[in-house]
């Protein structure tokens, strides 16, 4: 089982970093600096990098197909971490349902269940859904380290 020190990245953190003109950037690029400066493991499952990509091509407001292609560039290599179990279709099916909210995508809740198997508290998003499910933002964790 995982350690304390790891976290899981969603789709915003992802767009964030990836695209100078998101209101995140900056935030995501601090983020992302204290994750490297504390040697966090970083987990990033590639149906999450494809719904980044997909959202920086075809989102209205960000239209940057080259950014997408640079993104799946830049993660064409990732591996399956070793230790993360991915078999997580029953739980993904499970909680998800046709009462669902609309805000909460087939991706969120593959985040989480992603999360909740594996035994991952801490998820890099600006999502409070996560929240309510038990998992702890970075951003509200670097809040606290530095306050």
């Amino acid at each position: 089982m995982p350690g304390n020190n790891i976290v899981l990245f969603d789709s915003d953190g992802l767009i964030g970093i990836t695209n100078k003109q998101d209101s995140l950037h900056e935030k995501c690029l601090q983020i992302f600096k204290y994750l490297q400066i504390n040697k966090w493991e970083m987990i990033f499952a590639y149906p999450i990098i494809l719904e980044a990509a997909t959202t920086i091509a075809k989102d209205k407001q960000i239209n940057r197909p080259d950014l997408a292609a640079k993104l799946l560039q830049d993660y064409q290599d990732i591996e399956l971490q070793p230790n993360i179990d991915y078999k997580i279709s029953d739980l993904v099916a499970n909680s998800f349902s046709k009462n669902t909210s609309r805000k909460n995508s087939p991706f969120d809740h593959y985040v989480l269940a992603l999360a909740k198997k594996n035994g991952i508290k801490y998820v890099f998003s600006f999502d409070t859904f996560y929240k309510k499910q038990g998992l702890i933002l970075m951003e509200d964790l670097i809040g606290k380290v530095r306050a």
